[in-house]
C-alpha cells in the first residue's frame, strides 16, 4: 500500500532469512530478514523512470552489537553506516525500528539495489523494506 516501498522478504536474498517480528505490527508485513552469516545482501532491480531518488532503507538496531550497512548500485557503493544507536531492546521490534535516509540517487529502469548486512555480537543486521521516492 506504499508506492515505491519494497519489502526486504521480496528481495532477492543472499545468506538473509525472513523471520517473523513480533508484534507484527512492528514490520512492514509482520515480516524481517536477518542475517545469521558473516555477511548477507538484499537486492532489487528498479523498475522506475530515471531520475534522482530518495532512498529509505528500514533496518532494526538492536543494543546488543553494531550491525554494519552498505548500499551499493549497480555495484557502486553510495552509502554505509553502523547500527550504533542506543536504543532499548535486544530484538527487532517496534523500539528498534529506524531508518536511514539516502538522497541524490541517480536512477535507471534495470539498475541494482543491493544493500549488504554485516551482523554484530547478537545483532542480526535485520532489514525492514526499501523505499524509492523522487527526490525533491
Amino acid at each position: 500500500h506504499h508506492p515505491g516501498r519494497t519489502e526486504a522478504e521480496a528481495m532477492k536474498l543472499d545468506g538473509y532469512t525472513v523471520t517473523d517480528v513480533k508484534p507484527w505490527e512492528a514490520a512492514s508485513g509482520g515480516k524481517a530478514v536477518a542475517c545469521a552469516e558473516a555477511k548477507c545482501a538484499a537486492s532489487m532491480k528498479f523498475d522506475g523512470k530515471p531520475g534522482w531518488y530518495t532512498l529509505r532503507v528500514e533496518y532494526f538496531d538492536q543494543n546488543n552489537g553494531e550491525s554494519k550497512y552498505q548500499l551499493f548500485v549497480n555495484g557502486q557503493a553510495v552509502d554505509g553506516w553502523t547500527a550504533d544507536l542506543h536504543l532499548p531492546t535486544r530484538k527487532s521490534d517496534g523500539t528498534s525500528s529506524t531508518r536511514r535516509e539516502i538522497s541524490g540517487i541517480a536512477l535507471r529502469p534495470g539498475d541494482e539495489i543491493r544493500i549488504e548486512g554485516a551482523p554484530d555480537g547478537k545483532e542480526v543486521a535485520a532489514l525492514d523494506y526499501v523505499e524509492i521516492l523522487p527526490s525533491r
